[in-house]
């Protein structure tokens, strides 16, 4: 289930059909989230799967960068250990 905690923007054209939604990066990401739990891979147009891709990789590089080394926990090179 998809929780937004920000009202998105929603712009309209001059006949006032809805033309975009504007999302903050947490909604935006919550969304991404959403679509990859409910949606099959290829059913999705190219720029969704470009932006989960983006996201996938943006989560992997910050879990890296709090990553330990596994021999230094086991020898217990670590800070706190």
């Amino acid at each position: 289930m998809l929780v937004i905690s920000n009202p998105p923007k929603l712009v309209y054209d001059e006949s006032g059909h809805l033309i975009e939604v504007i999302l903050s990066a947490n909604d935006y990401r919550a969304y991404l989230q959403t679509v990859v739990a409910e949606s099959d891979w290829e059913s999705l147009p190219v720029y969704l799967q470009d932006a989960i891709d983006q996201m996938l990789i943006d989560e992997v590089r910050a879990e890296k960068a709090s990553a330990v080394d596994f021999d230094a926990i086991l020898h217990g090179k670590t800070n706190g250990i």
